[in-house]
């Protein structure tokens, strides 16, 4: 019977490892995560930490997902602050995810800087921490690295690589993926954005993500995307108002179902629309 026990609790785990997780940002899961090219808010440390490096004012965000896919004990949240410098932009965030039989804790800390006026780096240091009942607990230190570019006042073409140490927890490896993005994000009509992308786990079949954002009316956003591997879609709104905006999102997993996200940000220093406050200071660059 403890033999049992234990198979069904190993499958547990590796049923919630590999289906229940989703990056933060209710606006990026919104589009199904094909913004590496885009990549304008705090958020940009968990995908492509070049594009912090575009806004010049503070942002504080929190994101919280209490029962993915019905299921509580998928819990996560985050918290991300970004501080832009003379010398750079600087971000860190917490994430948690799990519960009392497996737990993660991730520590983040982020750095970006313009290279060009046209062509931002960016870099993530992630401090991971995996506990698991009855069996102990390991860390992990992973690195982000990521580049944007301009290829035009409306067109931009990303990439980032996670995990570029190949790092792992305990001796086992791939336990955490090494992953590479490449996507372009372009601007019609100054209130339609179309973002594209493509993401390769080395373990895995590449999947090809898609996602449209448009302001459909001031201070409110219609956001859609699509990917493969695995097959689904995802869709949410974005309310943009003063200095806040509250971002709320569905994805829809071809095995689990439905599940919901939102998010809260704060933008310090002016009541410009984000993308506004972007070009604004691009064009003083």
């Amino acid at each position: 019977m403890n033999l049992l026990k234990k198979i069904i609790f190993v499958l547990l785990i590796f049923c919630f490892a590999s289906f229940g997780q989703i990056k933060p940002g209710a606006k990026q899961i919104s589009l199904s995560h094909s913004d590496i090219a885009l990549c304008n808010d705090v958020y940009a440390l968990f995908n492509n930490p070049a594009g912090l490096s575009q806004q010049n004012w503070r942002e504080f965000s929190i994101y919280y997902s209490p029962s993915p896919f019905g299921i509580n004990k998928l819990a996560n949240s985050s918290a991300v602050y970004h501080e832009p410098t003379n010398y750079g932009s600087f971000a860190i965030a917490y994430s948690n995810y799990g519960f009392e039989l497996y737990k993660e804790n991730n520590l983040f800390v982020s750095y970006s800087k313009i290279i060009s006026k046209n062509f931002f780096l960016g870099t993530t240091l992630t401090y991971r921490n995996l506990s698991i009942k009855n069996y102990g607990s390991d860390n992990a230190i992973t690195i982000i690295i990521g580049g944007l570019a301009y290829l035009t006042d409306n067109l931009r073409i990303g990439f980032a690589i996670d995990n570029i140490t190949h790092s792992s927890f305990g001796k086992e490896n791939n336990q955490i993926p090494m992953i590479f993005n490449f996507g372009f994000s372009y601007t019609l009509l100054s209130k339609l954005i179309f973002n594209a992308a493509i993401e390769k786990d080395i373990d895995k079949n590449s999947s090809l993500r898609v996602g449209i954002d448009y302001e459909i009316i001031k201070y409110l956003n219609l956001r859609i995307g699509a990917m493969n591997e695995p097959s689904s879609f995802s869709a949410g709104l974005g309310i943009n108002y003063s200095i806040f905006e509250i971002d709320y999102a569905v994805f829809n997993h071809q095995d689990l179902g439905f599940t919901h996200q939102i998010g809260i940000t704060l933008q310090f220093g002016s009541d410009k629309s984000r993308t506004e406050r972007i070009k604004e200071y691009l064009s003083g660059q």
